[in-house]
């Protein structure tokens, strides 16, 4: 599932009352597993967060996450920590290859939710440019998340793989 899809799901507690919508995910870089998630109890309410282990479910068909009973959620992450990092401020890094060319950014994610509480990030996925195909890669081709998002090789050498 793209990220994109994970922000119109609906959090709802364990009675099932609506506690918000889901605004953004937080990852852990080293591991690329979804640490957190923030959400907005509604207008005029500051957003929150709550991490992945106070999900009770997944209700695929209403689009709903149900917390646990008495689920603990904390304050929104303002300042980016490696195992806290939103994907919101992601996106607004530059992804370098090997050699330091900028090859574009990151738009999205794919995260296969399906299998509950294994919520780990499988694809990056980085538009190249307006005439250049998007490449979608495991983050294992991701050697780290500094001031840019650092690939592991060229961009020719991924080019040459979708080719193939």
């Amino acid at each position: 599932m793209l990220e994109k899809m994970v922000e119109k799901y609906r959090i709802i507690d364990a009675v099932g009352n609506d506690v918000g919508k889901i605004k953004d995910v937080y990852l852990n870089i080293k591991t690329w597993n979804v640490s957190a998630i923030e959400y907005s109890p509604g207008a005029l309410k500051k957003d929150r967060a709550f991490r992945i282990d106070q999900i009770n479910r997944m209700d695929y068909e209403k689009s709903q996450i149900i917390l646990n009973e008495g689920f603990e959620d904390m304050e929104k992450v303002d300042k980016a920590k490696s195992d806290l990092y939103p994907f919101q401020q992601l996106k607004k890094l530059n992804v370098v290859d090997k050699d330091g060319e900028k090859v574009g950014k990151v738009y999205n994610l794919d995260i296969p939710i399906e299998k509950l509480k294994n919520f780990k990030v499988w694809k990056v996925l980085i538009k190249v440019g307006m005439k250049e195909r998007r490449l979608r890669l495991p983050t294992s081709e991701i050697s780290s998340v500094m001031t840019d998002i650092n690939l592991a090789k060229s961009l020719e050498e991924y080019q040459e793989k979708v080719e193939d």
